[in-house]
Parts: C-alpha cells; structure tokens; sequence
C-alpha cells in the first residue's frame, strides 16, 4: 500500500469538489490530493443535469443560495468567456397557470427586484411572441438565466488543476479514514492517503463521508430524487427562451420545464420521484442498504403526510406519460409523449435533517474537516462561490 502525504484532500470529484481544488491550487505552497470512486468524470449529478445557468430568483436575499448563486453566477461566466467554453444567456419565463400562481408569481417578483435581477411582466400577447404553443396568461422574463454544458465546466477544471500541486486518485474507493495527532488518513483499496484538512464534496454519499471521517451520526440525511429529462423534436418550440412553471414555495424542487440545451436540442422535465437507490439511472432499481435508510427517514412520512398531493402527482407524472403530458401542456400546449425521441435521467441528492427537507445549501465544518452536506441547484451555477465559501472556513 503506498503512503502520501497532502495539505488537503477533497473527496469528490464533481462540479463543487474540483472548484474547491481549483481556487486551492492557486496557491503554490499547498498540496492536493482528490479523491474519487469512479473511474471517471461526469457520473453523476455534474453530468447529469439540465445545463442551466441560474439567475437566484427564487431563492430568500441572503440565504447561502441567494449569495453563493449570484456571486457564483458572476464568476462562472468569467470563467466560461476564458476557457471558451460554449454558453447562451437566452433568459427564461416564469409562467403562471392560473389565478392561484399569480401569488408565488408576485413573491417571486418582488424577491428578483430586490436582488438586482433584470426582470419583466409578460401579459399573454408578449408570451405569445415567444411561442404560440405558450398558454399562460401571465409571467415574468429573467434575463440572468442561460445554458452551458456543465460536464465541460468539470472537465476544464480537472484539466488545469491536473498539471498543477494536485494529485487525482480515480476509481478509489473509502474505506475507512483515522485520525490521530491532527492528521488525517484516508485507505482505499490500493492506497493510504495522509493530509491534514479534508473536504467532504461527496454529493449523494456526503453524509456517509461525515459519519466515516467524523465517528459521529449526522444529523443530516440523503434522500435521493429522480429527475427524468424526455427530449423532443427540436423544431417543436420556436424560441430559445426556457419556460418554468411557478414552482410550490414550500418544496424545493422547480418544477418540469422547457429548455433549450447548449446544443440545440430540447428538454422538458425532470419530474421529482423518491429512488430506493442513490445511484439507480436504469430504471427501478433497488439497493437494500439505501432503501432501508431511506425508508426509516422520517422526513419521508412527513413529505407523504405535508405534500401527498405532490407526491401523487409526481408518481403520476413519472408512471403515466398522458397525465406527464397534461400537465406540460398547462404552459406549453406542443407537447406530445409520442413525440419522444431521447431520454436522460439523474438523481438529485436532497438533504434532509429532523424529518424535513432541507431548502438552503448546508456546509458543515469540523476542526480540520469541511463537509459539504447540501449542494443541490443551482450549485453547479454556484460552483465558484460555494468554493470560495468552503475555503473561508478552512483554516490553514
């Protein structure tokens, strides 16, 4: 087994974890050792989402959401003009279905005016200007909101840190970590791994990381959410604006939308369904250790109890195309199951803590341990920043 020794080590491999070990490599003096148990990049929630570059209207001023997205935002378009990587800032419309959303439409309004966002009110005639399947009387245009490819982003990001003070262990999986007179050790398989800070960036397995590194039970727990993505002909939608629904305020989930991918192609979903397995992207799939714990989570049976209209209708829109169809149609009327012709999914790793769902992103610190405990959207937008807020409570 070989030994090495490291200032940090960062565990995972995703968008927040190779953001971290980027803003972390500009210093010269430090030596960084990432880890991660794929054999490559882009398995999970960084290659497997909607692409969309988040302006941070929905989200309370001040929250970690609100300041990592919008600072992150900002940087990340920085980033994307110096390394060429392709981006569109086509904006997006958040559209009311009825009388009973114009009252989130309006919140979410105001919350967008107070955080500087370049907003508008949309009446029906303009709407349609965009396109004439939209339905919706009454919405507003978010000029702040765009599409890149965040699977570039990773993969930029690995490939200047790579030729740096960074070492990346691939296909590597934890199997136990120690530590002892303010050192750290981390073994794998084929390797021991000795560094004074660690940075928990593990996405679906991140509280499992804290607990192993930590001895302590966390308090915050995993629950996995499907979201699958049913692409359609490109020509069905004649705008490159995405369309939103108003999403429900108390479930932080957005809602299925429209959107235009940085390479044409157009997307409507995801749907939001409970997975009995952290990473099951083929289908049903059933692993006994996540299903048991996400079975005895009690913020599963405070959800059934809270939002059972959501729930059921989010296992209808996922079991039944027609009642998946219906509700597209609410906003966008050109949607057609049979006009199907791709399909994609990931898996979202929703926090939770003391039988309720965590809204705000969550970082958790520990003597010399960081964990990252909640980094679902926009945290690929918020990349840059969430690592800037990572580091400022490293301290080294």
């Amino acid at each position: 087994m070989t030994n090495y020794k490291y200032d940090i080590v960062i565990i995972g491999a995703g968008i927040i974890g190779a953001s971290i070990c980027y803003k972390l490599s500009k210093r010269s003096d430090l030596k960084i050792a990432m880890i991660d148990k794929e054999p490559k990049l882009n398995k999970h929630q960084t290659g497997r989402n909607s692409g969309v570059i988040h302006s941070g209207v929905y989200y309370p001023k001040n929250s970690l959401k609100s300041k990592n997205c919008i600072s992150g935002y900002e940087q990340l378009l920085l980033f994307l003009d110096e390394h060429n990587i392709p981006y569109k800032l086509s904006g997006k419309l958040i559209a009311a279905a009825n009388e009973m959303e114009y009252i989130e439409l309006d919140r979410l309004y105001k919350n967008a005016v107070s955080l500087g966002l370049n907003v508008e009110y949309m009446d029906e005639s303009q709407i349609k200007e965009i396109d004439r399947n939209i339905v919706t009387k009454k919405g507003f245009y978010v000029k702040e909101t765009g599409i890149t490819d965040y699977g570039q982003v990773l993969n930029k990001l690995v490939d200047i840190t790579s030729s740096g003070n960074t070492d990346y262990f691939f296909g590597e999986k934890i199997e136990s970590i120690h530590e002892s007179r303010n050192q750290l050790t981390l073994k794998t398989k084929t390797k021991e791994i000795k560094a004074k800070y660690l940075m928990n960036c593990a996405g679906l397995n991140s509280d499992r990381i804290f607990e192993l590194s930590t001895g302590e039970r966390s308090s915050v727990k995993i629950l996995p959410f499907k979201g699958e993505y049913f692409e359609v002909p490109r020509e069905n939608y004649s705008s490159d604006i995405a369309i939103y629904p108003v999403p429900n305020p108390n479930f932080p989930f957005l809602g299925v939308h429209l959107t235009r991918m940085i390479d044409g192609s157009l997307k409507v979903g995801p749907n939001a369904v409970l997975s009995l397995h952290r990473e099951g992207y083929n289908g049903f799939e059933v692993d006994i250790k996540d299903a048991a714990e996400i079975l005895t989570n009690s913020t599963l049976y405070n959800i059934a109890k809270s939002y059972s209209s959501t729930v059921i209708k989010e296992l209808l829109r996922q079991k039944s195309k027609k009642y998946f169809e219906r509700n597209v149609k609410k906003y966008w009327s050109n949607y057609a199951s049979s006009d199907i012709i791709g399909y994609s999914c990931g898996i979202r790793a929703q926090a939770t803590e003391n039988g309720i769902l965590l809204n705000d992103f969550r970082i958790e610190s520990r003597e010399n341990q960081i964990h990252v405990l909640n980094a679902p959207s926009p945290a690929a937008t918020s990349c840059l920043a969430i690592a800037d807020t990572v580091i400022n409570e490293l301290e080294y």
